[in-house]
């Protein structure tokens, strides 16, 4: 493999556990200021508790349906689980060539949902 391509790769897998570990973060501490156990979670999701435990610590994905029944349980907006995306956070030309050079439509639909967002504020 490419070392470029070896970097993206490694790149978009630390992003992704990241991601994991936040998400995974802000279920346990809304499950605990909320006062449920894990077993409880669990139940409603219909998983071990083992795997919330997993979850919380970002060792697993959560799926989007059981994020959306933790939402309903815990009282909450699915997006409360995700972690902000930081101001200023926009695609460069650099990025989108990237892009293009794994699939070009996909770099087309990612410079149109930038071009959006960046109009849109």
């Amino acid at each position: 493999m490419p070392k470029k391509k070896a970097t993206l790769i490694d790149e978009q897998s630390n992003a992704e556990e990241a991601v994991k570990k936040c998400v995974g973060k802000k279920i346990s501490e809304m499950r605990n200021r909320l006062n449920f156990s894990a077993l409880t979670v669990s139940e409603h999701l219909g998983i071990s508790r083992v795997a919330v435990t997993q979850i919380e610590t970002g060792r697993n994905n959560i799926t989007a349906v059981s994020l959306w029944k933790l939402a309903t349980l815990f009282g909450c907006e699915v997006s409360d689980f995700f972690p902000d995306v930081p101001d200023g956070y926009a695609l460069t030309k650099v990025d989108i060539h990237k892009v293009a050079q794994e699939d070009e439509k996909a770099a087309v639909w990612a410079e149109k949902i930038f071009i959006k967002k960046k109009h849109d504020k």
